[in-house]
């Protein structure tokens, strides 16, 4: 199975030769914003929009990163969820 794994990896590799890994992708956009920018809850939609790929993707990403998902719970029983920064993460309750 390890075989067949690395065969997988150099397929990709060979079709997709300057695409870097999400992780390093993610670190890159992250750090290029504003300060002021990064010191907030962010939803999975900007995170799509910026890495051209979907959540299922990205979640385990920031959760190795050490980000946190919250929700926002409505009145209704709706609720919006969003991912803090490790450093926001720590100092709000």
């Amino acid at each position: 199975m390890s075989a067949y794994i690395k065969q997988l990896n150099r397929i990709v590799e060979a079709n997709f030769p300057g695409k870097a890994p999400l992780q390093q992708q993610f670190q890159a956009w992250y750090g290029s914003l504003p300060e002021i920018v990064r010191s907030r809850p962010f939803s999975m939609i900007e995170f799509e929009k910026a890495l051209g790929t979907q959540g299922k993707y990205i979640s385990p990403v920031l959760l190795e990163l050490g980000w946190q998902r919250k929700r926002r719970w409505g009145s209704r029983g709706q609720y919006h969820r969003y991912w803090v920064p490790p450093a926001l993460a720590c100092t709000k309750p």
